[in-house]
C-alpha cells in the first residue's frame, strides 16, 4: 500500500533485516521469560535501561548534541529504577529480583537497545529507502526464529498456543509493525538520543496503567515516586 514502486530486496538490506530479526526474536522471547519471573510493571520499567544505552550510543558514537539536562535526566532515570526496586516499610509488593529474572531482563535490555541502533544504522545507509523490505525481513525472520524455538522447546504446547493465542499474536504483530514503521520515519526529524526516551516514557505510562487496571498489581509509595521521577526524566531529556 505504501510502496508504489514495488518491493525490492538488494543484497545489502538483507544484512540489516536478518540481523534485526535475530534481535527481535531474542527481545521478544527474553521479555516473555522475564514476565514469567516478575511483575508486568516492574519488567516494563526496568526495560527502560535500554534507553540509557541508546542515549550513550547517540552521544558518544554518533556525536549527537547533548545538554546538561540530558545527563541530569539519565541520573533521574537511574534513581527511579533504584526507588522502584528498593524495599522499605511502605512496600506493599512481594515482587523479588530473582537471578533468572535479572538474566532475562539483561538480555531484553541489550536486544532492545541494539534493535534501535540497527534501525538507525539502516537509516544512515539507505535513508527512507527499503523501509518496508527492512520490516518484512525483521518481523518475518523474527517470526520464523520464534517458531523454531517453539517447536524445539515447547512442542507439547504448540497446538493450544496456536489455537488460542493466534488472535493476540496477530494483533501484537500488527501494532508492532505500525510502531516500527513510525519510528523509522521519525529518524528524519529527531536524533536517536531523543526518540528512544520519548517512546520509553510514553510506554511506561501506558504499561503502568495496564498493570494497575488489568493485572491488579500494587505499588508502594516509594515505587510511585520512582515512576514519577522516571516520567520527569523523559520530559527533561526532550527539553
Amino acid at each position: 500500500l505504501s510502496d508504489g514502486d514495488g518491493l525490492q530486496f538488494p543484497r545489502e538490506i538483507w544484512f540489516y533485516g536478518l540481523g534485526n530479526s535475530l534481535l527481535y526474536a531474542a527481545g521478544f522471547y527474553t521479555t516473555y521469560l522475564a514476565f514469567q519471573c516478575g511483575s508486568f510493571g516492574f519488567t516494563k520499567l526496568f526495560s527502560s535501561l535500554g534507553t540509557i544505552l541508546i542515549v550513550f550510543y547517540g552521544i558518544f558514537v554518533l556525536h549527537e548534541p547533548a545538554s546538561a539536562l540530558t545527563f541530569v535526566s539519565l541520573g533521574l532515570l537511574f534513581a527511579s529504577i533504584y526507588l522502584f526496586r528498593a524495599k522499605g516499610q511502605d512496600t506493599q509488593s512481594s515482587q523479588k529480583m530473582s537471578a533468572k529474572w535479572v538474566l532475562f531482563m539483561s538480555l531484553t535490555v541489550l536486544s532492545n537497545a541494539l534493535i534501535t541502533i540497527m534501525g538507525k544504522a539502516k537509516h544512515n545507509a539507505f535513508g527512507d529507502l527499503y523501509n518496508n523490505e527492512f520490516l518484512i525481513l525483521s518481523l518475518g525472520g523474527s517470526a520464523a526464529a520464534l517458531l523454531i524455538l517453539g517447536l524445539l522447546f515447547e512442542r507439547d504446547q504448540f497446538v493450544p498456543a496456536l489455537r488460542y493465542g493466534l488472535p493476540y499474536g496477530m494483533a501484537a504483530g500488527i501494532c508492532n509493525g505500525i510502531n516500527n514503521i513510525l519510528i523509522l520515519l521519525t529518524y528524519n526529524y529527531l536524533p536517536i538520543s531523543l526518540i528512544s526516551p520519548f517512546k520509553t516514557g510514553l510506554g511506561m505510562v501506558l504499561s503502568f496503567l495496564v498493570s494497575i487496571t488489568l493485572y491488579k498489581e500494587r505499588f508502594s509509595r516509594r515505587q510511585w515516586l520512582g515512576i514519577a521521577i522516571a516520567i520527569a526524566s523523559v520530559i527533561l531529556i526532550n527539553c
